[in-house]
């Protein structure tokens, strides 16, 4: 698509929200200009810039992983490590500064998320919640440029006995992926069970250019979610969630070469939870919330390098425990208070193996670790405070957060052993010289976050919020330990890294008429310290991660959206990010470009239709050893039934074409990701769900 042609659309663009298959009779001016949100756990009246993604979107549409289901959202980008792997981009903060929960628990503070981010099933999730911004004063660390919680759905109490339940089937033509899925409930006004599998199997996903190689998946999940309800004002809820996934591409995996062929031979994730609520103590105290939880990862790859005798065989198990406390005051209609405190534990394990097959058919096997065993500790207490100064015209909101972080790391020998094998015959390498790559060591320090709103309501249809913000980002243990050797290249990790700290602005106007919406933000964030990977020389491929000074982050979003009737509905978005090393004045890579959403949407009682399109235009304000990226277009076609009466059942159907006119494009996000760099072609599916 022509430049100019973005640039229209881009000026004409109006807010997206998400599709809903319910007619809009009420009128727009009825919405509530300040009301408290829940982002994870917090019942926050924090006005960050925020996105929600609600149930039905998430089931009108076909996406493979959570992240995809973002992309059409102001100022959110995805990146793809193939098809089953991929990441989330907001306002050009990629993936290591933004912190991904499940039910408000934190997956893992890892630089690498793309992989963890894909082990929910879609089938799962009630809503997607994201603050765009930083977050730290809510999160702590790893909550710098945003936050994502997927939210999994929970049954709801019924005042008698009652069973329901869903099935359902899934057909996508772009990989020939059959997904399966089984919702059960079972609920009284006392307690509530919810049951919930999956299985889904995919083969290589066909581009516009041809079959991408080794992009193949599968996947399987199941669950349980259980509550009872003591008394009205006590509730206990538990959670437990297991996702494993086999035989998994990766042909864009950043840090492998692009001669290199990678899969996960093996990934699961195991989540654990158990909540207890008391709600309506007295006037004041409306609610405390005491919650424990526990998440693992574990990942094994195998890569290929471009030498047919090495095998390499990276593998890492990351444990993230924590428990928190909140409590939720209310003094006056005026005055809003949430005070807590929280702690966690991650434990962060890696091993490498790496096979050499000689021509004597002699195996030998070498250890290594890409970092040393290490554990990351975090306490932090925080109060959130709003106060209406002015009733229904102006509000203050404030919050603070203190955090203490340890980081505590074992010696790190490489090699760590080495075997040779022949025959079935196991033989020691006798003196192996085991080099000290980092030794046992530990780091602290203690960050601060803080934050602050101003709302004013010009009119009861117009609302001006300007938000400041300081925000964190402790290095990661990645970041700081890490040693990679891939033969062409060794990435490293640096134990004098500082955190990175930010200082984060963002004006927002929100218009709401009698028949249309209208927001508009403009931000800007500064940095220190940013951690980036720098290549050392111009003739080494030796990469290490380093502070860089002084960041700046710009850019402004549109949205908008008008309701033509009562049955069409018109839906856009626009948002740019420009950014800058100050000292190098360059570009900071992974940066999205100037992109845009529309769609025009159907609805009525029996069917509910949409058109839209999906944009970017030329990426030539690029970071070093970056390429270029032209702009593009795609169309998708989407529609669904409401829910047709089968007496005692219902049945709903769902069918689309994604990428309509098959249009081959680069997505900037995933150019420099190793082989992937041509996305997905047409795809036409189809779904079918069975409820009772």
């Amino acid at each position: 698509m022509k430049p100019s042609i973005l640039l229209l659309l881009a000026g004409i663009s109006i807010y997206v929200q998400p599709v809903s298959s319910q007619l809009v009779t009420d009128s727009v001016k009825n919405i509530k200009m300040k009301e408290i949100t829940v982002f994870g756990d917090f019942p926050t009246a924090l006005s960050m810039p925020n996105v929600v993604v609600d149930k039905s979107t998430l089931e009108s549409s076909s996406f493979f992983t959570p992240a995809d289901a973002l992309q059409n959202e102001t100022g959110l980008s995805i990146a793809h490590d193939g098809i089953w792997s991929t990441s989330i981009n907001i306002r050009g903060f990629s993936e290591q500064r933004i912190l991904e929960m499940v039910d408000g628990d934190r997956i893992q503070t890892a630089t690498e998320h793309s992989g963890p981010m894909s082990t929910i099933d879609m089938n799962t999730i009630e809503k997607i919640e994201v603050i765009k911004g930083a977050s730290s004063v809510l999160y702590g660390t790893g909550a710098m440029g945003g936050v994502v919680n997927y939210v999994t759905k929970t049954p709801d109490y019924s005042s008698v006995f009652q069973t329901k339940g869903n099935v359902g089937t899934e057909f996508n033509t772009v990989n020939n992926l059959w997904a399966n899925f089984a919702n059960l409930q079972f609920t009284t006004n006392q307690w509530y069970i919810g049951l919930n599998g999956s299985f889904r199997t995919a083969q290589n996903t066909m581009t516009p250019g041809g079959i991408l190689s080794n992009s193949q998946f599968h996947d399987a999940s199941w669950g349980i979610k259980a509550g009872i309800m003591y008394s009205p004002n006590h509730e206990f809820k538990a959670n437990y969630q297991h996702f494993e996934g086999w035989d998994i591409g990766i042909p864009g995996g950043r840090t492998f070469p692009e001669t290199a062929v990678a899969r996960y031979t093996g990934i699961a994730r195991n989540q654990m939870v158990g909540e207890y609520v008391i709600s309506n103590i007295n006037e004041n105290l409306r609610q405390i919330n005491v919650k424990a939880y526990t998440q693992n990862i574990s990942r094994n790859v195998e890569l290929k390098p471009a030498d047919p005798s090495i095998i390499m065989l990276p593998g890492s198990l990351n444990k993230t425990s924590g428990a928190k406390i909140i409590t939720d005051w209310d003094f006056d209609y005026e005055k809003h208070l949430v005070l807590g405190a929280e702690g966690w534990l991650r434990d962060a394990k890696t091993i490498r193996l790496t096979e050499k097959n000689s021509a004597d058919t002699l195996l030998t096997v070498t250890g290594d670790l890409p970092s040393p065993n290490a554990k990351m500790y975090d306490a932090g207490i925080f109060a959130l405070y709003s106060y209406k100064i002015i009733p229904e015209k102006l509000t203050i909101d404030a919050g603070l957060r203190f955090d203490y972080i340890q980081i505590v790391n074992d010696t790190a020998y490489n090699p760590l052993f080495r075997y040779t094998e022949k025959g079935g015959i196991k033989t020691p390498v006798i003196n192996l010289t085991r080099n000290p790559m980092y030794v046992a060591s530990m780091h602290e320090n203690l960050n601060y976050a803080a934050h602050l709103d101003l709302v004013y309501n010009l009119t009861k249809s117009q609302l001006f919020t300007f938000s400041l913000s300081n925000s964190y980002r402790a290095p990661s243990i990645e970041e700081l330990f890490k040693y990679i050797n891939l033969g062409a290249s060794i990435h490293e990790g640096n134990v004098n890294l500082k955190p990175e700290q930010g200082t984060f602005s963002n004006l927002n106007y929100t218009l709401l008429g009698n028949n249309f919406t209208l927001k508009a933000d403009v931000f800007g964030n500064y940095l220190t310290n940013l951690i980036r990977e720098i290549q050392t020389s111009s003739i080494s491929n030796i990469w290490v991660n380093q502070n860089i000074s002084k960041a700046l982050f710009l850019g402004a979003e549109l949205e908008g959206k008008w309701w033509i009737n009562n049955h069409f509905t018109l839906l856009a978005n626009v948002s740019y990010t420009h950014t800058r090393d100050i000292e190098a004045n360059t570009a900071l890579p992974q940066v999205p470009p100037l992109n845009g959403f529309a769609s025009l949407n159907y609805n009525n009682k029996e069917i509910g239709a949409s058109f839209s399109t999906l944009w970017a235009a030329d990426q030539n304000d690029i970071a070093p050893n970056e390429t270029a990226t032209a702009g593009h277009a795609i169309f998708n076609i989407d529609a669904h039934s409401t829910e047709i009466d089968l007496k005692n059942s219902h049945l709903q159907l769902y069918a689309g074409v994604n990428n309509l006119l098959n249009t081959a494009y680069f997505d900037h996000l995933s150019s420099t990701r190793g082989v992937l760099k041509l996305e997905l072609g047409r795809n036409i599916y189809l779904k079918v769900k069975y409820g009772w």
